[in-house]
């Protein structure tokens, strides 16, 4: 029987829910032939605390007790050419004793002009997992029964793409020249993501104070993380950052069924004779990496080739698993990923505005967004 959506009360989340939300999150998996729980431990709201951002976590309630969440944060971006409060949504989570509800149908629309109006904004962003078909129902798609609850528009389809280490790699020839960051590259690293972002949908007001606030911020983040890539003129022309995110989020195996049994023998029958980082068994976490403030002039796959192998060649061996960037549909990127062991999960970006709002049917363009998957 269908739980009455008006037996549920909606509340803003405070400190003290922490250990409940924590619980809550880890406890609805992603169940698939990769069957994953994703852990937010020690400190839920952390993830948001390093980002800037204004913070409205919304709980579901049941009798006193959290059962559902949604986030919605906060942020001025570059729309258009122009800086634009925004807000994005995510981390929606419900636990079994709300799933056959109406309630998000219920609440959606109130919660969504409830954040616009806290955020001063008109538009927010949200990215779904296509093969995710409840979340593509429930939110996505529009329904006669709840006319007034928040429209998607696309804006880009993309793929969350894990590049295995695997073989050990001979360096590439390139004609650009590959580096760690010291602190003197900081002015540099931020007119390159400043430009880049000025012209992105989304796109972050990048400049130092941001910068710097990320390097203290984020743990086990530094000036070092950054590799740039130089061509013959000495001119900066491609940035990334590799960042280990294991503080804030991991991704627990709770299971490997379907094709996924067979994958992982296999794989891991290869990794023992050739010496590769196995798959973690069941209960153990993925290490990985995710790429971080990429940014590449002129949308070069050849800087991005340089880049992804400097990376590959310092992370090759250290215990992890791969490390993880967007891919976009028709990315002129792609070419760089030849040659390496790749996974894709596909994904949608979408902006997200009241039904009938001029944002419903504007075209956002073919730029890169301003998305960094490592904050999401």
């Amino acid at each position: 029987m269908d739980l009455k959506a008006d037996a549920v009360q909606l509340c803003l989340a405070e400190r003290e829910d922490n250990l409940r939300l924590c619980e809550l999150f880890k406890s609805v998996n992603m169940q698939a032939d990769l069957h994953l729980s994703v852990e937010r431990d020690p400190d839920f709201f952390a993830l948001y605390d390093l980002q800037k951002v204004r913070q409205r976590v919304v709980t579901w309630k049941i009798d006193g007790r959290i059962e559902g969440v949604a986030t919605l944060l906060g942020r001025d971006c570059m729309l258009f050419g122009a800086r634009t409060p925004t807000g994005y949504m995510g981390d929606l989570r419900y636990s079994r004793a709300l799933r056959g509800g109406r309630v998000l149908g219920k609440y959606m629309a109130g919660g969504f002009r409830d954040g616009l109006e806290d955020f001063g904004c008109e538009l927010m962003y949200t990215a779904v997992i296509t093969s995710n078909k409840a979340a593509v129902g429930a939110l996505v798609q529009r329904s006669s029964k709840y006319p007034d609850k928040p429209f998607y528009a696309l804006v880009r389809a993309f793929t969350i793409l894990s590049v295995q280490f695997t073989k050990r790699r001979k360096p590439l020839a390139s004609d650009f020249v590959v580096r760690r960051a010291r602190a003197e590259d900081i002015p540099a690293i931020v007119a390159r993501l400043a430009d880049d972002h000025a012209a992105r949908p989304f796109g972050y007001l990048f400049d130092e104070e941001l910068l710097r606030f990320r390097l203290d911020a984020w743990p086990e983040f530094g000036i070092e993380n950054f590799f740039l890539a130089f061509d013959q003129g000495g001119r900066l022309v491609g940035v990334t950052a590799p960042w280990d995110a294991f503080a804030l989020k991991r991704f627990r195996v709770m299971g490997y069924h379907g094709r996924m049994r067979w994958i992982k023998l296999g794989f891991n029958g290869l990794a023992r004779l050739l010496r590769w980082q196995r798959l973690p068994a069941v209960g153990d976490v993925f290490r990985y990496l995710y790429l971080t403030h990429t940014s590449v002039a002129g949308e070069d796959p050849a800087v991005m080739a340089s880049l992804l192998d400097a990376v590959y060649q310092a992370y090759h061996g250290q215990g992890y698993h791969f490390f993880s960037a967007c891919l976009l549909e028709g990315d002129p990127l792609a070419r760089a990923y030849k040659g390496y062991r790749t996974n894709g999960l596909p994904a949608a970006l979408f902006a997200v505005s009241e039904p009938g709002h001029r944002y419903n049917t504007v075209d956002f363009g073919r730029g890169r967004p301003g998305l960094e998957m490592a904050l999401v």
